[in-house]
């Protein structure tokens, strides 16, 4: 309710929608052409999607295959220029044992002589360190560090292998003040070994790029350290990538590794005498490698845009081709469901949708000859008979089914005719029974029958209610206030006014097509429906306009009645209870129910033999009621009793042996 807070601690329960039903809510179109773009523009992506990630990805396995076996081979070639750079090392340091010009100055044994004569050479061969070591490995000269004399080398593992070497030569990646070079030691000879010449080449940038001219793949030369770390000493990499490079390489990357996705690298280990491990990284670019590709990627993808865009134009096209007719013949049907048949599609096509549209217009005809035969039945019987007929397969026989049955017949009706002509007659024979269709149409009752001025109707067959008897007993209440209104139309425009009498009763009778295979006619037959015509004759009997059964009567809990009598009619041994309809119970004029009771008291003296006691009464009732007829019809038959009373065996009933 409005205005009032939830408890404190009650959370309020929220539908919880699964992601199922939100997917089927998803995929539920309003329109089938936005149902089959949506499967052949999926479908198309699908298939697409799946080419393009197949390609793409075999794609990038031939581009890394391609460049692991190119790398294979450069690795090689990258090990075979490193040889032969050291070989034209030693080839110029050995130029320099050689010169005689040297020789003399190393005699000398002055320092600066020396050391002149060293940054001489290395000025002719473009070296960037000259040593000269004594055969002890104490420094004589250094290029690199003109002020240094009498120390031992850091790289004592170069002396060892020279040493160890037939000529008395090696080669190696040594490490100075943090920078490697590429160093090879030969002897001097005078004639015998006295000294060791040492000639070093920088590992940088410019070796790098000169390796890479060779090599045609990134060069880079890294430095291990502690705890597996690796620092850049060169390398023609762009600043990214090489940033990246030291962290990127892993102790299991030493022989084969990528660095991301970016480069396939291949490892190379160097010989190196001091300061660390050195390595060196041969990459190539995977980017590069695989732009043939994505120029095919960029096909495919213009190829793609153009299938989706035919896709799309292609599915709205067929979905046209469908949904343009199946409109068309929707909103043919929701006209035909107006009641408008005039209307015939074209059915030029020779496919199924044109196959579907000659069988729409077969159909449309088959309904337009079917309602012209409802509403032709429906005029000749009710529309709830025409129903009944139109549903079932027509046959005679019935069922057996509790019905109520209504007869309504005009009073004196002959009389009335004397003196007016037929067209007169007829038209106020119409305006009644209009009327009185109208009223049993509205309560939900079928017109069985019209006989003359006389109408039969039906409440539960065809059509069933749970208070068919209540129907039928207001169907005649609202007759008598639609002749009311007819009869003041008729008093104004001059014409006779009408009464009527009408019976109900309510029984098991047999319902169904009765006459012949030819010609039938939907109707109730039994001893009820005799019984309601009776109680119809019974009206003028009594001054009343409405006779009711008394299993009608105790199937109408919501009216009030007034019981009538006991009564035998024609052709029935058992007595039957009969009564007056007075209208709704909880709307009966108090004045009504004095006069009842008034009345119940005096059948009650009437049946119990005191039919003195039962004169004064009703004679009371008549003086004060006299518009009440049945009053007089109790007085007479209550004086007749005095005069020749009925035998012991008499029920209080009164048998009528005539209709």
């Amino acid at each position: 309710m409005a205005g009032l807070a939830r408890p404190h601690g009650v959370r309020r329960r929220v539908p919880v929608i699964s992601a199922r039903t939100r997917l089927r809510s998803l995929l539920r179109f309003r329109r089938f052409q936005s149902r089959l773009l949506v499967f052949f523009l999926g479908l198309f992506v699908l298939v697409q999607a799946a080419i393009f990630i197949s390609v793409n990805a075999a794609n990038i396995r031939n581009a890394r295959r391609q460049i692991d076996e190119a790398l294979e081979v450069t690795a090689s070639v990258f090990e075979r220029s490193l040889r032969e750079r050291n070989a034209r090392l030693v080839g110029a340091a050995r130029l320099l044992v050689r010169d005689h010009g040297f020789k003399p100055a190393y005699a000398s044994r002055d320092h600066g002589t020396i050391l002149s004569a060293l940054e001489n050479f290395q000025g002719r061969i473009g070296a960037d360190v000259v040593m000269l070591v004594s055969l002890d490995r104490v420094l004589i000269a250094d290029t690199l560090h003109k002020a240094k004399i009498g120390s031992e080398l850091p790289f004592p593992r170069l002396f060892s292998a020279a040493d160890e070497s037939e000529r008395g030569e090696a080669e190696a990646v040594v490490f100075l003040d943090g920078r490697a070079y590429q160093m090879v030691v030969v002897p001097l000879l005078i004639p015998v070994p006295d000294a060791w010449i040492c000639v070093g080449f920088l590992i940088d940038d410019r070796l790098a790029a000169e390796l890479q001219s060779v090599t045609l793949s990134y060069v880079s030369f890294l430095k291990g350290g502690r705890e597996g770390e690796w620092g850049v000493l060169a390398s023609t990499l762009p600043a990214g990538p090489r940033a990246r490079l030291s962290s990127g390489l892993r102790e299991g990357d030493r022989e084969s590794g990528r660095d991301g996705d970016e480069y396939v690298s291949r490892v190379v280990s160097l010989a190196g005498d001091t300061g660390g491990a050195m390595t060196a990284v041969l990459q190539r670019s995977l980017d590069e490698a695989l732009t043939p590709h994505r120029r095919l990627q960029a096909a495919l993808a213009a190829v793609f845009v153009a299938s989706a865009v035919v896709t799309v134009a292609g599915g709205i096209g067929i979905g046209r081709t469908v949904t343009k007719p199946v409109l068309a013949l929707a909103r043919r049907a929701r006209r035909i469901e107006e009641g408008d048949y005039s209307h015939q599609e074209a059915a030029e096509r020779a496919d199924e949708i044109g196959h579907l549209t000659k069988t729409f217009n077969h159909m449309v005809k088959g309904l337009a000859e079917r309602d012209r035969v409802r509403d032709l039945l429906g005029k000749v019987v009710s529309s709830a008979v025409a129903e009944e007929l139109l549903s079932k397969a027509i046959e005679l026989g019935g069922e057996e089914r509790e019905v109520t049955i209504l007869f309504s017949d005009l009073r004196d009706f002959t009389g009335l005719c004397e003196g007016r002509s037929p067209k007169d007659i007829l038209s106020l024979l119409n305006a009644y029974l209009t009327r009185i269709s109208a009223v049993i149409d509205e309560n939900g009752g079928v017109v069985d029958k019209f006989v003359g001025d006389a109408v039969m109707a039906l409440y539960g067959a065809p059509l069933r209610h749970g208070d068919d008897a209540e129907r039928a007993v207001r169907t005649a209440l609202g007759m008598l206030e639609a002749l009311d209104g007819l009869n003041a139309e008729s008093r104004e425009g001059g014409l006779p006014t009408l009464s009527m009498g009408i019976g109900i009763n309510t029984a098991v009778v047999v319902a169904g097509n009765m006459g012949a295979p030819t010609r039938l006619n939907y109707t109730v037959i039994g001893d009820g429906v005799n019984l309601a015509s009776r109680l119809e004759g019974l009206c003028k009997r009594y001054g009343v306009a409405v006779v009711v059964s008394e299993t009608t009567r105790a199937l109408a809990p919501g009216l009030e009645f007034r019981e009538l009598d006991r009564v035998r009619v024609k052709g029935k041994s058992e007595p039957v209870t009969i009564y007056e309809p007075l209208g709704e119970s909880d709307k009966i004029d108090p004045r009504i129910l004095r006069e009842m009771e008034a009345y119940n008291e005096a059948l009650a003296l009437h049946r119990a033999r005191r039919w003195d006691e039962a004169v004064i009464r009703f004679g009371d009732l008549k003086r004060e009621f006299p518009e009440g007829f049945i009053y007089q019809v109790y007085l007479d038959r209550a004086a007749e009793f005095l005069q020749s009373p009925p035998g012991p065996d008499w029920d209080g009933s009164h048998t009528f042996h005539e209709k």
